[in-house]
């Protein structure tokens, strides 16, 4: 079964200069908030006013496994210019970084399964977990593996950073 990650009804054009992200964890897609607002998971500064693809995958997406059931995946990709960012929003404390860097891992494969030349389409890719409210383990967690790991398989950039800069 094919995915369709260009669902429009998954997608927003933002051109605004500042805005958050928010994941209300209830079973909606990612929403668009005011880049001040306590409930952003994240904050995508977007300086020179570029525009911007954001796709909800996570809650819009269909992601199914073969038995049918959904899959795991990331909550949403912003695509502009020759970038494509995987974005997973986190409100937890505890293992929010691996946890979140599986669900990108699973909707990274799923894609270029389904869809590889549109991922290889873009020159840089990045995985951004963010977590607004526990911005670092609690623990210190060194994420060198997992960074040499999505550098050398996907040919991705690691960022577990809650602001996002569009450059």
């Amino acid at each position: 079964m094919s995915i369709n990650f260009h669902e429009n009804a998954c997608q927003t054009l933002i051109k605004e200069k500042y805005f958050g992200l928010y994941d209300s964890e209830d079973r909606t897609p990612v929403k668009v908030v005011n880049f001040d607002s306590d409930l952003s998971n994240a904050r995508v500064i977007n300086e020179r006013e570029l525009e911007i693809r954001l796709t909800a995958i996570d809650n819009c997406i269909v992601i199914n496994r073969e038995n049918g059931e959904m899959d795991n995946r990331c909550d949403a990709m912003i695509c502009y210019e020759s970038n494509l960012l995987f974005i997973e929003l986190k409100n937890k404390r505890g293992s929010w970084q691996s946890e979140g860097l599986n669900q990108i891992e699973n909707t990274v494969k799923r894609m270029i399964e389904d869809d590889s030349k549109f991922f290889y389409g873009f020159k840089k890719r990045k995985a951004i977990v963010a977590n607004r409210k526990y911005q670092f383990p609690s623990f210190h967690e060194s994420n060198k593996e997992q960074r040499e790991y999505f550098n050398l398989k996907y040919n991705i950039r690691l960022q577990f950073e809650a602001d996002i800069f569009i450059k």
